[in-house]
């Protein structure tokens, strides 16, 4: 059985395309495990009414992606038999073979136990969202594998990569049970990247599976309004992400690199955006430093538990 937990908050519109997927898929052996962050609409009862058997979770106010997919993580390991734990977004939709195929794929990649999917734009099925999540070794920044190019066909093999877009993706139940959680301090935003950085450091690998296919309509979860914010918590997460996961030697040699990442970011955001934007990169940047040194008891835990070389992690970065 495959345990789906869905993190949500007002989403009762893209709840109906999400479930009605779901309620298309040619392996129907899993379960639904509602996050609900406080919602005012009527997910949680709308949610009952389509899966009677789902699990609703009601949070009781917005905590964020990773405390609210934390939630039905930890409900599934108590209380399911599910080996597998499949995260969604609940503003995508699913092709009808997804399940399918994903588990077939799991099942016949026996060193993978992350599993990435494809994900196109929703609205133009022929440009990609995701293709699996990187990281550039020029810069440090997470890249989101061929956001916004058109689909040819560039991105159709099967292969090992860093690592899932959480908006979509499956994880063996051991994964959580030996890494831990999301760390609920991101709130939101490179939550995965950070959990996919720590699961390869523990040896275990994400396969990408280009032929398990979703929909994403990328922000529909989001508006104009949360721009700044979103480019906030990235910055600030971004810098927390690093000082967990890098082994030592990259962290020191990668910093001029780091450095002039974010000078040109930063310049992009006053020429091609606005000082407001300009200002809450600026913030994010500042509360990250601060918050560093409260991440060295996880990173110290992180690294020695580590089980690859320096040299893989390395080879993972794309440039």
């Amino acid at each position: 059985m495959i345990s789906i937990v869905i993190p949500n908050y007002n989403g009762l519109e893209h709840l109906k395309t999400c479930y009605a997927s779901l309620k298309r898929q040619t392996m129907q052996d899993f379960v639904v495990i509602l996050a609900d962050n406080g919602s005012k609409d009527d997910s949680v009862k709308y949610t009952k009414e389509q899966f009677p058997d789902a699990v609703t979770i009601e949070i009781g106010y917005n905590s964020g992606f990773a405390k609210a997919v934390n939630e039905g993580v930890k409900y599934s390991l108590k209380h399911f038999n599910s080996n597998l734990i499949f995260l969604l977004n609940n503003d995508i939709g699913l092709e009808d073979n997804f399940f399918e195929i994903a588990q077939n794929s799991l099942n016949s990649g026996p060193n993978a136990s992350i599993l990435a999917v494809k994900m196109l734009n929703y609205f133009n099925r022929d440009t990609i969202d995701d293709c699996g999540d990187f990281i550039k070794a020029n810069g440090g920044s997470p890249l989101a594998r061929g956001n916004n190019e058109k689909d040819t066909g560039q991105y159709d093999k099967q292969e090992y990569i860093f690592g899932a877009c959480a908006g979509a993706a499956f994880y063996k139940k051991e994964v959580f049970e030996d890494i831990g959680l999301f760390d609920e301090t991101f709130f939101a935003y490179y939550e995965d990247i950070d959990l996919s950085f720590r699961a390869q450091l523990a040896g275990y690998k994400c396969l990408y599976e280009p032929k398990a296919v979703c929909y994403h309509k990328r922000g529909g979860t989001s508006s104009i309004a949360t721009h700044g914010f979103q480019t906030e918590m990235c910055e600030r997460n971004l810098i927390l992400m690093r000082i967990k996961n890098y082994p030592l030697s990259i962290y020191l040699l990668y910093q001029p690199l780091f450095f002039i990442a974010r000078l040109k970011r930063y310049y992009s955001f006053i020429r091609f955006h606005s000082f407001t934007i300009f200002a809450r990169a600026v913030k994010g940047n500042i509360r990250g430093s601060f918050l560093l040194i409260t991440k060295l008891p996880a990173r110290f835990k992180i690294q020695k538990s580590r089980k690859v070389t320096t040299n893989y992690i390395k080879g993972l970065f794309v440039e």
